[in-house]
Order: structure tokens, then C-alpha cells, then sequence
């Protein structure tokens, strides 16, 4: 029989013979659709199948937890029910798939897959869209089981997925199906489709409808579904997460609009509110948000050190850490320091120093990376220390006291490669490893995940760079998770012994890639090259062993080739010429570090990674925002004026300083305006120095002499052409940039 529930989200059919119901969604509902005379149901049939929607977990864990037995269904139309009948509660959102049946799997860069069913002897498909073979792409996309195989679980499809101007995805149909579940919301889209952050317009039901021009009403509504939206963000990435101040919601005058089955219309909904999402993200980006925050009791220390561990711990949705502990080394990351700021702003601008929230700089938290640090100089700012803002240390004299906390003990007498392997870098090297029959075996060290297993991660990596998968298979490769910055490397100790005894090369390669960042910010990556170094200083083969470190063209960002000539291949004992960004600083504190360990240790100072033969990586790293119109007439040429990047960066500047609603999408450059002004005071000095030659964006040119006496790759080595170029644009499109 059919059993359609009152308000007809969720249709069940019932075979009483079988024991069994199946129940498919016609929209994602509210908890408050299954019934208890529902529950009574189900708890009576071996199993109960669920299809059409995806069923939010806090629900199915309850029902589980009534012993109900709950297990998921896949197919469609166009190529039948695809999926067995499974009955293993732990692994609910799981199916595998039927044996017989053709499936192409379409890596997608984000780790999902697409999944695409092919034309088989036993399976036919009932419509044909592809165009190099019969069969029928689905557009679903798909997570594997991180430790059991052939078992997947949908996430989403790929017209649903949100590409940011980082270029990182959100799949948004997880988070939703969570935010859903809430009894008091009515429908929920997420949106930052070319944004830095996603956002979500939130549709209360009826009794919980708010005036959406009382900024008290919006603060509570916010306040009451947030602990909702931090569930949804634990089965987020980092980047996907969804900020207190980027809940916007709908106006009771303008509900969201649905198609026939009750589902929110996407597309529609989000042409509706777009001038308050493009609003809203002018509000974040400027410094008129953080309103709704209040401010500490009061700004003295003790107050305001509770205030801002209170507001770290909310925006993070955990505790907050230590206050001497970096920040960004637990979980703030760009955008949720940009909320940090906003929100001091904001508490400044409601208290009596509101003059002082001018003075807040986009890169507070980035010069100040800990509580305590933000404490101390935030009180001496509200006490009317006028050079509160000012970096007390010069930049020389951090560099030198770090050299001087991680050289200690280096100089006491002496008595298999290991990596970071999912990286570009990292990649490349592991491939080569694994390549050379004189390598008996390799370690990978890279920092453990709970999202996918280590191999997946490799596969994903070496199938995006288009690297020989099959080697990830080989005897000789051993996958470690740990930490470098831990002094047992987070490893059993027989694992530790085993890696004492047979190592004969470090190859250190893991580094945080953020030019944001203060050198402060990287000290756990400076102490994780001395737990390695310790590690090759205790190691059987101490007096050979190979310790190879990749540094950065960063380290020397501030030598002056004109007046000094070219970087010298030796390590610069000078920490004056590594002065600038953090992690150009980090590299070179390191490099001191290993010429004062008694090892026999390389630096390469390396530039932009342009990928292998097969498939080139991005460049810039970052990706920001295009557009591109065809061009239809040829036959006519008038010459225009070649504007130069410091007038042009003047123009953008002008928006940035007063940015319209428009701006931040139009002209994504505003968000870059440091960077671009930077780059264009080099163009301009490099315009006014009289050389002739000189290294793009004024980059330190190096001295490679004694390395092409080694290496005869660096001695031929050709420099970039078009057809270089040609392959990064070629790889943008393919990432779906």
C-alpha cells in the first residue's frame, strides 16, 4: 500500500508480506514529518529504504538508535535501480552498486566523482548524453567509504556545486539536507557561487518569522538555528564552513519560490535575493558589519582576553585554543580571521573607542596570530598607546631569536626517503621514488585526515597531475599520518625504530602554502624541521644520511640584485635579505637551522611549480575571477593606449576605498588591491632602474652555477613559452575554473 504523510514530503510504500517499506522524498522535510506512528512502522520491517532526497543524520541516527534498520537506495529513470540491498546501520548512507553493470568514474577536483553508466551486455540505458560512448552521465556526484571499498555515498549533483574565487567547491546538498532537518526552517540554499565564502538564505516557518529590517529580530533568529549550522559545518571543509554573520533570512514578503514538488527553486530563489546577497558580502568585506556582536564587559585584560576566546570559540564551533597558540595552526584560516576582525570592529564601534575601529587593519590577526598577542595589544590600544599597532620586534631580530630556539643542541657531536607526497611537489617526487629500481623503500609522512584514507588522497592528487596511479600499489611505498610538529612524529614507537634503521634520505617537503601569514604563524613548521633533523641526527646512517629540504625564492625577497648581483647558491648568513613575508622568512629561518646541523643537507629554493609533462598545475595558485567575450569583428583595429599596472591599480584603488554593491563581483580585484599595489610599485621601479633585464615581478634572480655542474635538467633547462602558457589554461578549464 501507499502511505502519503499529511503534508506529502514523504512517501512510503509498504509491503507487509516482505517486512519492508520504501520511502522516498519528494523534498528534503522537517524532523517533525516522521511521525511516531511512523516510527511504530518501521520498527517492525527488516529494513526500510530510503531514495529521492538525502535523509539528514541526526534523524536516521535516532531512528537507528529504536533499532530501526535504514538503508539507502540509488537509481533513476534513464538506467534502472542500481544499487543491492544493504542492512549495515554503521555504514546507512553507503550503497554499493550491482555487479554487471558499466561505471565510469569522473574524478572531480574536489575528491568527488561523478558517476556515469555505460552500455553493457546486461544493462542497457534508456537515454544516451554521451559523446565518446553509449551510455548516460548523471550529473550525481559521489564520495567513497574512506576505509571500505565499493561502498559510496551521494553528496550532490554538479550544477549544485558553488566554485569560490579561491576556486575550492562546496557541495551544498549535505549541509542543507542538516539545516533542513531544523523544525523551525521552512527551506535553506546555500550560495558564494565566485565568492571568498559561502552564505545561506535561511526560510523560517511561519511561527518563526522575523522582520528582517530589525537587525535584534535577525540576531536571534541567527542565534537560535546556530547550533544547527555548526552541525552542518562539522561535515564541511574548512573553506565550505557557513559564519554567523552569513546567515541572510528570507523576508516573509518574498518567499522563496518552489517548483512542483514543493522543492526550493535554486536558480530562482537566488536571482530573488540578489541585490541582499551582494549586500550582504559588501557588509562582511567592508567595515560596516559586526553590528549585531556585543562587546566585552568591559577592555581591560581579563575581560577582554574572555571575550575573545568566547568569539574564536563561536566562530570555530570548538574550543577555543591556548592563548600563547597560533591561530591559524587551529583552524582560522583567511576567512574566519576576516570575521574576527569584523566582529572587533564592531565592538569598538559600540563602545566608547569607536574612533579606534578605524584603525583595525585587514591584517590584525595575521601580525597578532595569538589570544594573548591580540589581548595585549588591543588593551594597549584602547589606553591611548598611540604606537600599539606597530610590530615591536624588527623582522631580523625574530628571524635570528627563532634560529637561535631550534639551532640549541646542533652543536653537540654527531654519534628511504620521507616526504610530503600530496602535494604538486610532493607528487612529482613520490612518482620518481617509486620509479627508481635503487630505492628499496619510501615513507610518505603527511598529516592525517578524517575525510578520506591516505591512499585516496594520493589517487586524487596523482589523477589530477595525471601520474601513474598503479605505483600507489607498490610494496615499497609506506603510507605514515602524522605530525611533524610533534616530537615522536605522532608514530608508534616501533615505527619510529624501524624508520631510525633504514633511512638514508629525508626528503622534507610539507609546508603551510599562506602569504598571509606572519613568521610567527609558521614556528610549528620551523619546530617540525628540527623533529625531523633529530630524526636523521639518531638514525643508523647519521653520518650519510641525505636530509634535502625545499625552500622558496621567498627566503632571499629582499636582496637587491641590482647593487649585489645575483643570490649566492650558499646560505646568506644576513636575516636582513629575507625580510618580508612570513613564509619566505620561515624558509630561511630553516635554512640557517640545517647549516648548523652537522647533516648533509640541501636547500632547493624553489619558485612557481608549473606540473608535470601531462597535465600542468595552476598558476596563479589562487584563482580569481574571469570573463571573456567572443570576438566577432576583425576587420577593424583602432589603437588604444597601453595602460600601465600603477594607473591601472590606481583605478581599482578607487573602487576598493568606496566599493559599490556591484563592485566586489564586477571587479574582483578590489579584494586584491594589497597585492596588486604592491606588484605595481615593482613595475614601476623596474620601469625607472635602467636594466635591461631583470626576473618578472621583480623576483630575486639566483645564482644556479654549482647546480648545473650537477644537474644536466637545469643546464638545458628552456624557459616558459607559450605553449607552457597554453597548458595552464588548458588545466583551468579543466578543474572548472
Amino acid at each position: 500500500m501507499t502511505c502519503p504523510s499529511q503534508d506529502a514530503h514523504v512517501y512510503t510504500i509498504h509491503f507487509p508480506q516482505q517486512r519492508l517499506c520504501a520511502h522516498v522524498q519528494s523534498y528534503p522535510s522537517p524532523s517533525s514529518t516522521i511521525t511516531a506512528d511512523y516510527v511504530i512502522i518501521f520498527e517492525t520491517q527488516s529494513a526500510n529504504l530510503y531514495s529521492g532526497g538525502p535523509l539528514p543524520p541526526r534523524i536516521a541516527e535516532s531512528l537507528i538508535s529504536r533499532g530501526v534498520v535504514i538503508a539507502s537506495m540509488y537509481g533513476g529513470t534513464e538506467f534502472g535501480v542500481v544499487t543491492k540491498l544493504r542492512m549495515d546501520t554503521n555504514t546507512w548512507q553507503y550503497f554499493e552498486f550491482v555487479k554487471g553493470i558499466n561505471l565510469r568514474w569522473v574524478a572531480q577536483a574536489d575528491g568527488t566523482y561523478e558517476a556515469q553508466f555505460l552500455t553493457s551486455e546486461t544493462h542497457h540505458v534508456a537515454i544516451e548524453n554521451l559523446p565518446d560512448v553509449s551510455g548516460y552521465s548523471t550529473s550525481d556526484l559521489f564520495e567513497p567509504h574512506p576505509t571500505i571499498p565499493n561502498l559510496w555515498k551521494i553528496v550532490g549533483r554538479i550544477d549544485d556545486v558553488i566554485i569560490h574565487s579561491s576556486g575550492e567547491k562546496t557541495v551544498p546538498a549535505p549541509m542543507e539536507a542538516i539545516i533542513t532537518a531544523n523544525p523551525i526552517v521552512s527551506g535553506a540554499i546555500i550560495f558564494g557561487r565566485q565568492r571568498d565564502q559561502p552564505g545561506i538564505l535561511l526560510e523560517p516557518l511561519p511561527a518563526y518569522q522575523v522582520d528582517v529590517n530589525d537587525s535584534a529580530q535577525v540576531s536571534k533568529f541567527r542565534n537560535l538555528i546556530w547550533p544547527t549550522i555548526e552541525e552542518a559545518n562539522k561535515v564541511a571543509p574548512a573553506f565550505s564552513r557557513i559564519f554567523k554573520e552569513m546567515i541572510l533570512v528570507v523576508d516573509p514578503e518574498k518567499p522563496l519560490p518552489r517548483v512542483g514538488k514543493g522543492t526550493v527553486a535554486r536558480k530562482a530563489a537566488l536571482t530573488l535575493y540578489s541585490s541582499e546577497i551582494d549586500k550582504l558580502y559588501e557588509t562582511v568585506e567592508s567595515n560596516s558589519g559586526g553590528d549585531s556582536v556585543e562587546p566585552p564587559k568591559s577592555w581591560e585584560v581579563a575581560d577582554l582576553q574572555s571575550w575573545l576566546i568566547g568569539q574564536i570559540s563561536d566562530i570555530l564551533s570548538t574550543e577555543a585554543p591556548g592563548i600563547t597558540e597560533d591561530l591559524f595552526e587551529h583552524g582560522v584560516d583567511s576567512l574566519s580571521a576576516t570575521i574576527l576582525r569584523l566582529r572587533l570592529v564592531g565592538a569598538l564601534r559600540k563602545s566608547n573607542f569607536a574612533v579606534l575601529a578605524a584603525t583595525i587593519t585587514q591584517g590584525i590577526v595575521y601580525s597578532y596570530p595569538t589570544i594573548g598577542m591580540l589581548v595585549d595589544v588591543l588593551a594597549k590600544l584602547v589606553n591611548g598607546s598611540t604606537g600599539a599597532l606597530n610590530v615591536s620586534k624588527t623582522h631580523e631580530e625574530s628571524m635570528e631569536e627563532m634560529i637561535s630556539k631550534y639551532s640549541q643542541g646542533l652543536d653537540a657531536s654527531l654519534p628511504d626517503p620521507i616526504q610530503a607526497s600530496t602535494g604538486n611537489l610532493g607528487a612529482q617526487l613520490l612518482q620518481s621514488l617509486l620509479l627508481n629500481d635503487s630505492v628499496a623503500r619510501v615513507y610518505t609522512l603527511n598529516r592525517p585526515s578524517t575525510r578520506i584514507t591516505m591512499y585516496e588522497r594520493h589517487r586524487a592528487r596523482f589523477q589530477d597531475k595525471g601520474l601513474d596511479i598503479s605505483l600507489l600499489s607498490s610494496p615499497k611505498l609506506v603510507y605514515l599520518s602524522g605530525e611533524t610538529s610533534h616530537e615522536d612524529l605522532s608514530l608508534p614507537e616501533d615505527t619510529l625504530k624501524e624508520l631510525r634503521q633504514n633511512l638514508t634520505v629525508i626528503i622534507h617537503n610539507a609546508w603551510r602554502l599562506d602569504f598571509n601569514l606572519s613568521l610567527a604563524s609558521f614556528e610549528s613548521h620551523v619546530k617540525g624541521s628540527r623533529v625531523l633533523i633529530d630524526l636523521a641526527r639518531s638514525s643508523r646512517h647519521s653520518s650519510s644520511i641525505r636530509f634535502l629540504f625545499t625552500s622558496s625564492i621567498a627566503s632571499a625577497q629582499s636582496w637587491d640584485a641590482k647593487t649585489q648581483g645575483l643570490y649566492p647558491e650558499e646560505v646568506v648568513m644576513d636575516a636582513k635579505y629575507a625580510v618580508g613575508g612570513g613564509y619566505g622568512e620561515s624558509k630561511y629561518v630553516t635554512e640557517r637551522i640545517l647549516a648548523k646541523s652537522g647533516l648533509e643537507a640541501t636547500s632547493f629554493r624553489l619558485g612557481q611549480l608549473t606540473g608535470g609533462p601531462k597535465r600542468i598545475g595552476t598558476l596563479p595558485m589562487l584563482l580569481g575571477s574571469h570573463s571573456c567575450e567572443r570576438c566577432t569583428t576583425r576587420d577593424r583595429c583602432h589603437g588604444l593606449p597601453l595602460s600601465r599596472a600603477l594607473e591601472w591599480v590606481d583605478a581599482v584603488e578607487q573602487h576598493a576605498r568606496n566599493p559599490t554593491e556591484k563592485d566586489t563581483t564586477n571587479i574582483p580585484a578590489v579584494k586584491l588591491i594589497d597585492f596588486y599595489r604592491l606588484q605595481s610599485n615593482v613595475d614601476d621601479t623596474l620601469r625607472n632602474s635602467g636594466q635591461s633585464t631583470f626576473e618578472s615581478a621583480g623576483l630575486t634572480p639566483l645564482r644556479t652555477t654549482n647546480v648545473e655542474k650537477l644537474s644536466e635538467c637545469m643546464r638545458t633547462l628552456q624557459p616558459l613559452d607559450e605553449t607552457i602558457i597554453k597548458k595552464w589554461v588548458r588545466y583551468w578549464i579543466d578543474a572548472g575554473f
